[in-house]
């Protein structure tokens, strides 16, 4: 049975932003699924945390029948390296320039302990929404997708971005990192650090934060590359 690719989104986004990605995907043969992290939402008051988070991917994973890759996009790939945590169906992990971190780490550690910048946080410090959408996620895509994605963005729950992961399942599980070589926000360097000593492969790719709608084909490409490496038998030494 050939692996599902399940999708976790980054912070303020929904399953909407793979509205590209996905049918690239379906094209290389491969299903797809998608999950709506808690985190963000236009509900303040009901925002979750990170465990929600894993909870929401947890339960897609369940869903699912037959062996996943996991796909996770900037904040998602905190939920994404928990959840996959001592599952046997999850044959691969990949990182589109996302956070990918130890255990005990959160996003706000990684980020230097303070929230970032470009966070508009709330006045009572519970959630935040991005300044300068346009530059930060969609740089180098066309006016019209920026333009459409901004208005579908909902505020992030700071809580879960301070909560710490609990578990790294990317030190038994094989993982992909693919580094966006033109991305403001989590420059390059910063992408390879993480990167580093983590990842099984590196790959990269010529776009800005967000290659699922900048670069969907190539995206899906080095995606279905997972997936072929995945499914590989081991070679005995």
């Amino acid at each position: 049975m050939s692996a599902t690719v399940v999708l976790v989104h980054g912070a303020w986004h929904g399953s909407w932003c793979w509205d590209e990605l996905v049918p690239a995907l379906e094209a290389q043969g491969l299903a797809v699924a998608t999950v709506d992290l808690p985190s963000s939402g236009p509900d303040v008051t009901a925002l979750g945390d990170l465990d929600a988070d894993v909870a929401a991917v947890t339960a897609v994973l369940d869903a699912v029948a037959g062996p996943k890759i996991l796909l996770g996009h900037s904040y998602g790939g905190l939920p994404v390296t928990q959840a996959a945590t001592g599952r046997e169906d999850v044959v691969h992990l990949v990182y589109v320039c996302a956070f990918m971190l130890d255990a005990g780490v959160s996003l706000i550690d990684a980020a230097g302990g303070q929230p970032v910048s470009w966070w508009r946080l709330s006045e009572d410090g519970t959630w935040m929404t991005p300044d300068r959408p346009e530059e930060v996620f969609y740089s180098d895509c066309e006016p019209a997708v920026a333009a459409a994605a901004v208005p579908r963005l909902q505020p992030q729950s700071l809580s879960s971005c301070r909560q710490p992961l609990q578990a790294a399942a990317w030190e038994t599980i094989p993982s992909t990192y693919v580094v966006a070589d033109l991305d403001p926000e989590l420059p390059r360097f910063v992408q390879e650090a993480m990167a580093t000593g983590r990842a099984t492969r590196v790959v990269h790719i010529d776009a800005g934060h967000s290659p699922f709608l900048s670069r969907p084909g190539e995206l899906a490409a080095m995606v279905a590359e997972c997936a072929e490496v995945s499914a590989a038998p081991a070679r005995a030494d």
